[in-house]
């Protein structure tokens, strides 16, 4: 039977948890993406725990995910680690600072391990790596100096030389790319391996097409990796300004592959927030959770809860018929 499920963030009252768990129980669902955030594993940890079993409790399968952490994931959560520790910081090839914390910062990785320990130890039975990527240029702050890239720390400096026996260039060249996919991939291996050793299993969701700075290009490499689990994409159309049908479908069937291939399951994430106002909207959703179910996915979630209804930035209007078309499309248990 194919999964059902959504993220959800922002309450963390378990009396008005529990309300809305149980809705997504009595709509179809099965399972839920906990979003653990930095300001979460600081100061809502017992909270948290409490959330995850009362999704159990219902029977859902819980997803945890690193939202925002070290602005190295997606999600709307800021990120003091970032603030706490500038030199963990990514570096420009123009030797300035950016706000997102770098792969192959020691201080970082560390802090990562401790952040894995705890998402598993909420009861977690999933750990969901939302999105890893390296600084985008253009999501948090104006675009990057031409020619500029990204991350040129003494950590990657020296990690680069390391492997390559020679110093890093300052500019951006084909092994500089390759570098980069390594360290990601390497960080996941090892946040994945810990994930495993605690009892848990991974997701990992790449960001849809085919940039270094995105996050991993090598798909298949990531679909053989031995600690992976569920392998996930979000073609979210209206983000990348692309035609709903083909792009949804074509990343569908991308992941299915990879997903069969490997003996892994499949899970594709529906677009529910920063969507047009217009009529056709809650249309095109309903017609992209169809492309998912039809396209063989194991899984399937909107991101997120009733259409992001409560973050105002990135809320769709007519949330309600948004969420209501993603209900409508999915299959009857």
């Amino acid at each position: 039977m194919m999964e059902r499920g959504t993220s959800y963030f922002g309450v963390r009252d378990p009396r008005h948890a529990e309300h809305d768990l149980d809705r997504f129980g009595d709509e179809g669902l099965d399972a839920v993406l906990h979003t653990f955030s930095e300001r979460d594993q600081r100061y809502y940890q017992e909270t948290m725990a409490d959330l995850v079993a009362a999704s159990h409790d219902r029977g859902q399968r819980v997803y945890v995910n690193p939202w925002g952490v070290g602005r190295v994931f997606g999600g709307e959560a800021l990120s003091e680690f970032i603030g706490r520790n500038p030199d963990s910081r990514q570096r420009l090839s123009t030797g300035d600072r950016v706000p997102a914390a770098c792969f192959n910062d020691p201080k970082f990785r560390g802090f990562m391990r401790e952040w894995t320990r705890d998402a598993v130890d909420l009861g977690a039975d999933v750990i969901f790596w939302d999105e890893p990527h390296w600084y985008v240029p253009g999501w948090d702050a104006d675009p990057l100096p031409e020619g500029a890239w990204t991350c040129r720390c003494d950590a990657c400096r020296e990690r680069y030389e390391a492997e390559y026996d020679e110093a890093m260039p300052a500019t951006e060249t084909d092994r500089v790319v390759e570098f980069q996919e390594a360290s990601l991939f390497d960080f996941l291996e090892e946040m994945m391996a810990l994930v495993r050793e605690e009892g848990a299993e991974n997701a990992v969701c790449l960001l849809p097409g085919d940039s270094s700075e995105h996050g991993l290009t090598d798909w298949e490499r990531l679909a053989a990796s031995d600690h992976i689990d569920v392998f996930s994409t979000d073609p979210y159309w209206a983000a990348f300004d692309e035609e709903m049908e083909s792009f949804v479908d074509e990343y569908t069937d991308r992941v299915v592959s990879l997903a069969d291939e490997y003996d892994l399951e499949s899970q594709i994430w529906i677009q529910g927030f920063a969507l047009p106002d217009d009529p056709e909207t809650p249309k095109k959703v309903e017609r992209a959770t169809e492309i998912a179910v039809e396209g063989g996915v194991d899984s399937v979630f909107m991101w997120g809860w009733d259409a992001c209804r409560v973050i105002s930035s990135i809320g769709t209007t007519d949330h309600d018929a948004v969420w209501n078309a993603y209900l409508d499309a999915l299959p009857d248990e």
